[in-house]
């Protein structure tokens, strides 16, 4: 579960496929997602370790970072660095992850008041059930949600930019992320119900695009 710096620099961030306001970088198998905020600026989602020029660069043709989200309290190890490359930017993460990621990276978060930056058509849920205080970005797109999740799914390996069509479990997440496993399921499936996705971006492996993900994650869940 753990989010271990990567030994490479963090790639370009290139448009989430269909998006305008959605963009990732990869690093490995890992995935930073950023998302455009009302008023122009940007939230970073489970910042990733080695921010070179490419990311840099990237990032300041889409405009100011204006929010570090740390997604649970595993995701950590490069909320430093990012502290330090956008120093004005706003530290968030749920009351249940703060005290984890407080102590261990020395810095101060607040809870997740992100709903109100959001544009219109993007919200913010936190799972119920889980122990590591994981919070979830929704976007309602013209073919169905997107999700953008931490650890509770994980994508295929591939190449960067690689979009895939096979949605798994993070082999760590069911011992490390989930507290009460029933209440966790009649969450999802409530979700689910209220409208399945159509892609889900999460920060482990590539970005997952298929018709069939409510079915895929029902049976996962099982």
């Amino acid at each position: 579960m753990s989010a271990r710096g990567p030994k490479k620099a963090l790639s370009a961030f290139m448009s989430v496929p269909h998006q305008t306001a959605l963009w990732s970088a990869q690093s490995g198998d890992l995935r930073c997602t950023a998302l455009r905020l009302c008023d122009g600026s940007l939230c970073l989602y489970s910042p990733v370790a080695g921010l070179g020029d490419a990311a840099r660069d990237s990032l300041a043709a889409l405009g100011d970072v204006s929010v570090l989200f740390a997604p649970n309290h595993y995701h950590n190890k490069a909320l430093v660095e990012y502290r330090a490359a956008f120093p004005g930017a706003q530290l968030m993460c749920s009351a249940r992850a703060r005290p984890r990621l407080e102590k261990q990276t020395g810095l101060s978060f607040c809870d997740p008041d992100l709903q109100p930056l959001l544009s219109e058509g993007f919200g913010v849920s936190e799972p119920e059930g889980l122990k590591t205080g994981e919070v979830w970005l929704e976007c309602n797109a013209s073919a169905g949600p997107i999700w953008v999740v931490c650890d509770a799914f994980r994508g295929p390996t591939g190449p960067l930019g690689h979009v895939g069509a096979e949605l798994g479990l993070l082999g760590t997440f069911p011992k490390f992320g989930i507290q009460d496993r029933a209440t966790y399921r009649a969450w999802v499936n409530a979700k689910l119900a209220s409208g399945a996705p159509s892609m889900v971006v999460p920060c482990h492996g590539a970005v997952v695009e298929a018709q069939d993900l409510a079915e895929t994650i029902a049976g996962l869940l099982a």
